[in-house]
């Protein structure tokens, strides 16, 4: 399982100055070791951006359920996104990935045809950024988070920090 050291936080009383060896160390420490710390910053490259969903639109037809949103993304022109994910809703801020962001596992993200529609960009999962390992969902940040659509989306998402990867066994609750 893979969790930020923000996520961490909430669970785990740390120095405000932790290093990841030291992390390691205080990890180990309390049983949950050895656990390897992955420096996230530069994992994700591109136009990486907090994004307002505007509009959904169902696309049916398909073996599963499709999303196809308009996106509010800090520029002039709103970006039509697909997705498969159902975890999001009118008003809420995700991350968005637009043509030219390289994500975690070195993929590209173009503009492209699928389900018949062009998708400008793709909304993220956890794994796709690789603070975690859920695919099911994408990241929704919570309401009151101090982002607007259009800034960067690395620091709100745990792209500044680093990662701990614990056992499946820890138990700590997803996002």
């Amino acid at each position: 399982m893979r969790l930020t050291l923000a996520r961490l936080r909430q669970h785990l009383d740390l120095p405000t100055a932790v290093t990841a060896e030291e992390l390691s160390a205080i990890l180990t420490t309390a049983g949950l070791g050895p656990a390897a710390v992955v420096d996230l910053t530069g994992s994700v490259t591109g136009p990486l951006v907090v994004g307002r969903i505007i509009e959904i639109e169902e696309l049916t037809g398909f073996r599963k359920p499709i999303r196809y949103s308009r996106v509010e993304v800090g520029a002039a022109e709103e970006r039509r996104i697909v997705c498969g994910a159902r975890n999001f809703a009118v008003g809420d801020l995700v991350v968005a990935a637009l043509p030219g962001t390289i994500l975690a596992g070195n993929f590209a993200i173009q503009a492209r045809r699928t389900y018949g529609v062009i998708s400008e960009g793709m909304l993220c999962s956890a794994r796709e950024l690789g603070i975690g390992d859920d695919h099911s969902t994408i990241v929704v940040l919570a309401p009151g988070t101090a982002a607007a659509p259009g800034d960067d989306a690395r620091k709100v998402a745990g792209l500044d920090d680093f990662a701990v990867d614990l056992p499946a066994e820890v138990g700590l609750p997803e996002q």
